[in-house]
């Protein structure tokens, strides 16, 4: 017969294994908080063309065009502003698209040489009217700005697509028919120019957007507008 402190032992130990099985589980621990992914910020809109966030749109007349070297001339001064441009293409346009804009420029200058030293002429006695002694000084600074203007780098290959189309169309254009094929020219010039003016408008626009979600994007280093040396000239 066991002994009453045994049967003590034996009734506690049972107890304490029944109350063990009794007793709740702890709870689980909680869930990792999730990891929250960084927002995708898109990048900012850039210039057309790789052309410099400095660039410098001219401004849409009431006319509708834009206010450029080439407004408000007459048609000798239209000539010499195709001219300027043939000029630049046959120096800068450089590839195996480009390789008669040397040769038809020079055929250009030699069919139409009167008409051109004219032109020329009459673009020096309107700065002597309107200038006076120091006319010179801006009609350099004139044919310097006409250049620069044909010469804007973003715009090479356009610019070389239409200034070769051009150049065909003015080596077998006669003297006569100068002015009619000068303003038509002039046109087909610069609509590179016109359609990235509207491009970089509509770049100012998306930016505007950009930054007002998003916040100012990091300084960029402005591209240089690389200059445009007037070369010299028989003309």
């Amino acid at each position: 017969m066991p002994r009453l402190k045994d049967l003590r032992l034996v009734l506690a130990a049972s107890g304490l294994a029944l109350l063990a099985a009794c007793q709740t589980a702890p709870p689980p621990p909680p869930p990792a908080a999730p990891v929250v992914q960084p927002q995708y910020t898109p990048r900012a809109p850039t210039p057309p063309f790789g052309a410099s966030s400095l660039s410098i749109v001219p401004m849409l007349r009431a006319d509708g065009l834009r206010d450029t070297i080439n407004r408000d001339i007459g048609p000798l001064e239209t000539l010499w502003h195709v001219r300027a441009a043939m000029n630049v293409a046959a120096l800068s346009c450089t590839g195996p698209l480009y390789e008669r804009l040397v040769d038809d420029y020079n055929a250009f200058i030699n069919n139409n040489s009167a008409s051109l030293r004219n032109a020329n002429n009459a673009i020096i006695r309107k700065f002597q009217r309107e200038i006076g002694a120091g006319y010179k000084t801006e009609h350099d600074r004139h044919q310097t700005q006409l250049y620069n203007y044909w010469s804007f780098s973003p715009l090479r290959r356009p610019f070389c697509d239409q200034a070769v189309q051009i150049s065909q169309r003015a080596i077998v254009t006669k003297s006569a028919d100068l002015d009619v094929f000068a303003a038509q020219a002039l046109m087909e010039l610069e609509k590179p120019f016109t359609d990235f003016y509207l491009a970089y408008e509509e770049y100012q626009r998306d930016l505007e957007a950009w930054n007002v979600q998003y916040g100012q994007p990091a300084a960029t280093v402005a591209e240089p507008n690389l200059g445009y040396e007037q070369p010299e000239t028989g003309e």
